[in-house]
């Protein structure tokens, strides 16, 4: 996003958009990892941390804004390819340890979210096999947030493995989904041929909402300005030479214009989080900019245009 102040806070306005995500971060040494860290135990250094997101969740909300707080977990160091996605004990011991460690974390961001006054607070992201596997820790998790937050409440599932099997949502205020939901299999695809993508996803998700009487969040949506943007949304771009990216902010804005027009006004759904738009954001920048930064671009006149309305 970059730094953050009562300037650059302005760079956001153009886009008519209603809430601020911000990601305080977690950190794993693998997903075999039995701790999650998130500060170095200098109670100066965690003071001043904790200061620093107060201070900003505050600015949000005096510039007319709502605030979601979305802690991640990062890994450090990938083994097999695997990311947190993976993150699972290998045996009892180190699930209770494990335990300890993501509840202090999770904790101390959701203290902070409340003393800020933030709308709404995700309790993990994107721990497939977690979410589906220890449900009984998302639950007692969730009660005891309840006590600590008073804002609303919501998960971030991945798209491709859990959402559909977590067992969790009516203990939640929202079902959240990281849509990078792929929509088709060809380059350059028309707005048209993106609507069918999300034809077929549509019926899951309703029937998941009318299941758990919960409506449905975004709590991520993105597309690259690239020709392959609709083949696999989440994929970041490593080597745009060796992978033979073309840019195309066409299909980043068709890729936009097809969510808005096929998913934004279906009963079950709540909103979504656009990633991203950048507070650091200089005219020009977009210029061949192949990621998934919106400003600059057809696809922030269309999701302009779209919330004017």
């Amino acid at each position: 996003m970059g730094s953050l102040d009562s300037t650059r806070i302005q760079v956001l306005r153009n886009t008519n958009f209603n809430y601020i995500t911000l990601v305080p971060w977690g950190f794993q040494d693998n997903y075999k990892s039995t701790k999650v860290t998130h500060h170095n135990s200098d109670s100066t250094n965690i003071k001043s941390g904790n200061l620093e997101l107060l201070n900003r969740i505050k600015l949000i909300k005096s510039k007319g804004y709502k605030v979601f707080i979305k802690p991640h977990v990062w890994i450090d160091k990938t083994l097999n390819g695997k990311w947190r996605s993976d993150i699972y004990p290998s045996n009892q011991n180190n699930w209770e340890l494990w335990k300890i460690s993501y509840r202090d974390f999770i904790f101390r961001y959701a203290k902070i979210a409340e003393l800020g006054q933030a709308d709404m607070f995700c309790i993990g992201t994107e721990f497939s096999r977690l979410a589906v596997e220890k449900p009984l820790f998302w639950k007692t998790l969730i009660k005891d947030l309840r006590k600590i937050f008073s804002g609303k409440l919501t998960y971030a599932a991945n798209w491709n493995q859990s959402y559909e099997h977590i067992t969790f949502w009516q203990d939640l205020d929202f079902i959240g989904v990281q849509a990078y939901f792929p929509l088709t299999d060809k380059l350059f695809p028309s707005t048209e041929e993106l609507n069918l993508g999300w034809e077929k996803i549509i019926p899951k998700l309703d029937n998941l909402s009318r299941k758990n009487e919960r409506k449905v969040i975004f709590t991520e949506i993105g597309y690259k300005s690239t020709s392959d943007a609709g083949i696999e949304p989440w994929k970041w771009i490593e080597n745009a030479i060796e992978d033979g990216v073309e840019y195309s902010s066409k299909t980043q804005a068709n890729c936009y214009e097809s969510f808005l027009n096929t998913i934004w006004n279906e009963d079950w759904f709540a909103g979504a989080h656009i990633w991203q738009l950048r507070t650091d954001y200089k005219i020009g920048d977009e210029i061949d900019d192949l990621n998934f930064n919106i400003q600059g671009k057809s696809a922030e006149k269309i999701l302009h245009s779209f919330f004017t309305q």
